[in-house]
């Protein structure tokens, strides 16, 4: 899974525009219908520190609370622009992840994975989201780690992983195909992923988590994030957690820091297509 290929500097800044594209987009329904999002993980860190694009980023993460994402999949189920698609983690069988994406149709944006899954991967901005986390620190230790495993469960449903480390190889590949044997489909482990995500969507909680998250799932309080602050990303306004500065910290640590010149890059897709855009 580890890829070399990286960008021409030509195809990067083509593909940021047509990000944009899709990033408006978004923004216009979330403001038509008064849907709270907020920048994240590195499109977070590239509003704060570079008011715009990482200069190698080459996607958009937003992420939402579970309430509004849910209201979002509603407006997109019923109205949502042809150019574009959108999963909900559960309208496609071999969507693997466990967040939602919003996709540019007639695009390509072709992984290592892509051969594996019954859609075409195509250009995309990501839609994290947030979920309770209960008050009770032993019911948030087993919510963490249920939700932990479901999400991976999810992804080695659908792939078949291949890794530098052999051992590590060769537990994902075991639970890929003792879940074809069994068999499990991956609907049903994408919907108790989903319904555990959002156990405690209806309590009074003060924590909140982004269970997916490759960072050890970071819990965060809801103040942390409300009231939304305003800030500039390229030639747009847009909103940003309270504490950014902790949200940050917590993925990136000395995130003002500049990384190796070296670690600037992003590694490309397998193939690109942007098709009209």
């Amino acid at each position: 899974m580890i890829k070399s290929k990286r960008y021409d500097d030509e195809t990067l800044k083509h593909l940021q525009q047509v990000e944009m594209k899709l990033f408006k987009y978004f923004i216009e329904v979330c403001e038509e219908h008064d849907l709270t999002y907020f920048m994240y993980a590195g499109s977070l860190l590239g509003t704060i520190r570079h008011q715009g694009f990482i200069p190698w980023d080459d996607d958009i993460d937003v992420i939402m609370f579970r309430e509004d994402f849910e209201k979002l999949n509603k407006i997109f189920e019923k109205n949502i622009d042809e150019k574009y698609g959108f999963f909900n983690v559960l309208n496609e069988e071999t969507y693997h992840y466990t967040w939602g994406r919003l996709t540019l149709k007639n695009t390509l944006f072709k992984e290592w994975w892509a051969d594996q899954v019954d859609y075409t991967p195509n250009i995309f901005l990501d839609i994290f989201i947030l979920d309770n986390v209960p008050n009770n620190k032993f019911k948030k230790f087993i919510h963490r780690w249920t939700c932990f495993s479901l999400n991976q469960l999810t992804m080695y449903s659908i792939l078949k992983f291949k890794n530098n480390s052999k051992i590590k190889e060769l537990v994902q590949q075991t639970i890929y195909y003792t879940l074809k044997i069994i068999p499990i489909s991956p609907s049903t482990i994408k919907k108790k992923c989903v319904k555990s995500f959002s156990k405690y969507q209806y309590e009074n909680c003060e924590e909140v988590c982004d269970f997916p998250s490759e960072n050890l799932m970071p819990i965060s309080f809801k103040t942390d994030w409300l009231p939304i602050k305003k800030a500039k990303f390229e030639d747009l306004e847009v909103n940003i957690p309270n504490n950014y500065d902790k949200i940050l910290r917590m993925d990136f640590n000395n995130y003002m820091e500049l990384p190796p010149e070296e670690s600037r890059f992003n590694p490309a897709p397998e193939e690109i297509d942007f098709g009209k855009y």
